[in-house]
């Protein structure tokens, strides 16, 4: 075995430890549709102790996955350590609307 694959492999082994170990994180799919911007903003505040923070949603529109974006990028999160995590589920042409938010962190997962 190469010593690259060796590498590689201790590299996979050690994320797969990595993520076996992180708590599961909270599923805000349901309110981030459900409340308006500051309801859900209201929300997010009151979530603060949660060290992880989940939305996962179908395409909606271009508007809506500019807000999940800035949940990302929120610098609230950033001073309590909280991670922040988001997955649209879109056809490519409804992704390419809004590239720059699948760049920016949005997870794509193609439909």
């Amino acid at each position: 075995m190469r010593l690259q694959d060796i590498i590689y492999f201790s590299f996979k082994f050690m994320e797969r430890l990595t993520l076996e170990n992180e708590p599961q994180p909270k599923n805000i799919s349901k309110e981030f549709l459900q409340m308006d911007s500051s309801e859900f903003r209201k929300f997010i505040r009151s979530q603060k102790n949660e060290p992880s923070l989940h939305i996962e949603i179908d395409w909606v529109d271009a508007s809506t996955a500019r807000k999940i974006k800035a949940f990302l990028e929120d610098s609230n999160a950033y001073k309590r350590n909280q991670k922040r995590t988001a997955t649209i589920r879109a056809t490519e042409e409804q992704r390419n609307q809004e590239i720059n938010v699948f760049e920016s962190g949005v997870e794509w997962k193609q439909i």
